[in-house]
């Protein structure tokens, strides 16, 4: 108990929503520790040494700094808190979200990230678990109470930290009483491969060959790579974090299609807009009219692939 007397445990970021089969995160940085439980569907976590698989009842905690992306092999329910376990993370106070991608110049600022719980938690991260059934509906209760009160008043604010309590309670519990879910190791190469294809696919002359030869492999073995982790190539990966961008760019600046095509990695305007109309049956202009008018529907960046595996694979 006396590990637990100088917790502060606080949650001012949160997410519940759905994420489509095939959808694909770009790696990423976290300033804190992040919850992730998983209500319905399949998917995985995924860190430079090691995939975490997940399906209902997996909770997965991912600590700050560690480079990672997640993605869904079917339509998959998650219910995401950012955890700071202290009350004091800087960047949870002044960041709108507090993570960094790798596909920006932001650096991690280590002075704004958040500080491990007590070594005598006897927590190790990343943290991954599957409920049991009869945990189930607890969670889940806890996770909808914790949804449903904003800490506008006294009351609700203590609903919620009643909450926040009952959700870390499973993550507490005495090591080894949770089976844990299935993982494995990660092809380091690829990870890397997808790193580079993330941070860098803005450059127009960006070619996979060069990325293949930095990695000392052929481009013929990073298509397979990518195939075989994501369901798609490499060139279909790149294409599609463009278009995601574009998407991105077309709903939330003035920027003419040409300025737009060249910020995401299109050197021809005129191809790019073929190329959009193909992928989404209507022309950026259109796009951007319609997405005016619209809420942003995801909140994590990424992309969707056509990905089919099972959890074991």
């Amino acid at each position: 108990m006396a590990a637990l007397e100088p917790l502060r445990p606080q949650s001012l970021v949160c997410w519940h929503g759905e994420w489509p089969a095939g959808w694909v995160e770009k790696n990423r940085r976290l300033y804190d520790y992040e919850l992730v439980y998983v209500s319905s569907g399949k998917g995985r976590v995924a860190t430079g040494e090691r995939s975490y698989y997940c399906d209902a009842g997996s909770l997965v905690i991912i600590p700050p700094r560690l480079l990672h992306y997640s993605d869904a092999e079917s339509g998959m329910e998650r219910w995401c808190l950012h955890i700071d376990w202290f009350g004091k993370c800087l960047a949870q106070k002044t960041m709108e979200m507090p993570y960094v991608f790798t596909d920006t110049d932001e650096i991690f600022r280590e002075e704004l990230a958040a500080e491990p719980p007590p070594p005598e938690c006897a927590l190790e991260f990343p943290l991954h678990l599957r409920l049991g059934e009869e945990q189930r509906e607890p969670m889940l209760a806890a996770l909808r109470e914790l949804f449903m009160y904003p800490p506008e008043t006294l009351a609700a604010a203590a609903y919620r930290q009643s909450a926040l309590w009952r959700i870390l309670s499973f993550a507490l519990e005495t090591p080894g009483t949770l089976a844990p879910a299935l993982c494995d190791r990660m092809n380091t190469i690829f990870f890397q491969a997808k790193t580079l294809l993330d941070k860098e696919f803005h450059n127009p002359e960006l070619e996979l060959a060069r990325i293949a030869r930095s990695l000392r492999i052929t481009p013929n073995y990073l298509l397979k790579l990518f195939r075989r982790e994501i369901g798609m190539s490499a060139q279909g990966y790149l294409q599609n974090l463009r278009l995601t961008h574009a998407e991105k760019l077309l709903g939330s600046t003035r920027l003419s299609i040409a300025e737009i095509a060249l910020a995401s990695g299109f050197s021809d305007g005129n191809y790019f807009a073929r190329f959009f109309r193909l992928k989404h049956g209507v022309s950026p202009r259109q796009f951007r009219l319609s997405r005016q008018a619209e809420p942003e529907a995801l909140s994590h960046g990424g992309i969707t692939s056509s990905r089919r595996r099972s959890a074991g694979g």
